[in-house]
């Protein structure tokens, strides 16, 4: 069973990563929501609703709790979960690999989207987690609709498959891992790459990495927690002073 501290501590971790996706620019007004597996299958969620905050405001009080039906186990005044839920329950469905889901709208990957142009590795050591990332691949969801029904939910956790993040055609994104950290990471280099791939045709074309340099990167498997925690210490910090650490 799940400790009392433990939907607590997880209302903490989901507000600070909405607060840096937030604070990077990654949502437009208060869109966007993150969720985290808990211990007896309950999810944690950033709610929706007149009373919420903008992700880049989000405290541990608007997160509420689902049971795996989407059933809302926790509840505070003008907050629900939100209409996108769906997303949230059909990925934990399919993937027992992953703990926690992020749905942002990123300009960038959303233009990659509409355009259907393909992000290319174009980088190598300037930011190996984004190639590995790519590697794993970014597929397209077709639907530009709310995913509001287990069905869509459970089209959009088909087409992610076993990769770590989903561009939903004239909509957003969808990233996930194995904690709240991980998965708004997974975003942020997922919008970082498809600015770099932006700038870049506003250059020229585009011209990726070497073959074995590629295969040399993306062999060494996943980013080491460490440097994923250290990233992440960064975004903190920038999240709250606004200040880049030097």
């Amino acid at each position: 069973m799940t400790s009392t501290a433990e939907p607590v501590a997880a209302a903490e971790r989901i507000a600070a990563a909405c607060r840096v996706l937030g604070r990077l620019g990654l949502t437009r007004e208060p869109a966007g929501h993150i969720s985290m597996l808990l211990a007896d299958g309950t999810v944690a969620i950033k709610a929706r609703g007149p009373s919420e905050s903008g992700l880049r405001f989000a405290g541990a009080e608007d997160v509420v709790v689902v049971d795996p039906d989407g059933t809302p186990r926790s509840s505070a005044p003008g907050l629900e979960p939100p209409r996108e839920l769906a997303i949230h329950l059909a990925v934990y469905r399919a993937r027992p690999d992953v703990t926690s889901v992020v749905h942002v709208h990123p300009l960038m990957p959303v233009l990659f989207g509409i355009c259907d142009v393909p992000l290319l590795p174009v980088i190598g050591a300037y930011d190996p987690y984004a190639l590995r990332l790519l590697d794993r691949g970014v597929p397209t969801f077709e639907r530009s609709v709310l995913v509001t029904t287990p069905e869509l939910g459970d089209e959009m956790a088909a087409v992610l498959g076993p990769g770590a993040v989903c561009l939903m055609r004239g909509h957003g994104v969808t990233a996930v891992g194995t904690s709240p950290e991980e998965a708004a990471l997974n975003a942020i280099k997922l919008s970082e790459l498809a600015e770099l791939n932006y700038r870049a045709r506003l250059l020229g074309e585009p011209r990726p990495i070497g073959k074995a340099e590629y295969e040399e990167i993306v062999g060494t498997g996943r980013t080491r927690p460490e440097l994923i925690d250290s990233a992440w210490r960064f975004y903190r910090r920038l999240a709250e002073d606004g200040t880049e650490e030097g």
